[in-house]
């Protein structure tokens, strides 16, 4: 990922200004309509991207809370090949970029892959996900949330109390329910309050500084599934959803480092193994 993109990932008031300062230069388009060129410029340069279907992305029609809402990408099973990466973005959040994932072999080459997790909405933005074929080709798809909020929401619990029992992670794998099926799924759900560095304790009325997962690595039988970065945007305690190629003993490994540099890994077996 460029440097230029990294450093959105600072921390909420610098990505907000930075963008705002650069949406501001440019006269006569609105703000949506401007902020995409430069996320994309920062992001993958002056490559072409196709709006096409080789990836789906799918955004509930109503937002129900705006801290808390299911993107789940999909990746049709006529789409053969191994994957490079996935991006999601969402344009007008403070950081807009959510995560980038870049999948190893034991992400699979066949079969219907997908990619499922919670998300933040500051205000009402278009959502993207922009997949990465081993081609080197590039694919997006793009949905547009009415929604508002969701990172600035104020705190509703004792923060002590949200961060008791963080880190503590649950893995869980489900077989397909056919055995010739290629692809399996995976969940990973951690206990991590995800502060954003933009919400109120509600005892001091002071920010809670930021404080988020900010990597993670699956492998399955030791064979890297994905490494992921990620940013504030995720919601309060991470939850994920993916799939990955069937292997030998299908156990997962997961390790995951947030941005005190706490580090959190899990092995998981098969269920029922």
């Amino acid at each position: 990922m460029p440097h230029s993109l990294k450093s959105l990932a600072r921390g909420c008031g610098a990505a907000a200004l930075t963008l705002s300062m650069l949406v501001l230069a440019t006269p006569g388009a609105s703000a949506e309509e401007k902020m995409w060129p430069i996320l994309k410029e920062q992001a993958f340069g002056d490559r072409y991207i196709r709006e096409d279907d080789m990836v789906v992305l799918e955004t509930p029609q109503k937002v129900e809370d705006a801290a808390l809402v299911p993107l789940t990408v999909r990746i049709p099973p006529w789409v053969k090949g191994n994957l490079k990466s996935l991006t999601l973005f969402i344009d007008n959040n403070p950081d807009p970029k959510v995560a980038t994932l870049n999948f190893g072999p034991a992400a699979g080459a066949v079969g219907e892959r997908s990619f499922s997790t919670r998300v933040r909405i500051d205000n009402f933005s278009h959502v993207r996900a922009v997949l990465e074929t081993e081609d080197g080709s590039l694919h997006m798809a793009t949905k547009f949330l009415a929604a508002a909020g969701g990172c600035a929401a104020m705190q509703a619990k004792d923060p002590e109390a949200d961060t008791a029992g963080m880190g503590k992670t649950i893995v869980r794998t489900f077989p397909p329910a056919v055995d010739s099926n290629p692809i399996w799924s995976g969940q990973v759900m951690i206990k991590h309050p995800n502060d954003n560095g933009m919400q109120l304790d509600i005892n001091t009325a002071k920010f809670i500084p930021a404080h988020y997962v900010k990597e993670v690595t699956v492998k399955r039988d030791g064979e890297l599934v994905f490494t992921m970065d990620t940013t504030f945007s995720i919601s309060t305690n991470p939850n994920f959803r993916f799939t990955f190629a069937k292997g030998e003993e299908n156990n997962l490994d997961v390790s995951i480092v947030d941005t005190e540099g706490e580090v959190f890994e899990v092995h998981a077996p098969p269920k029922g193994s």
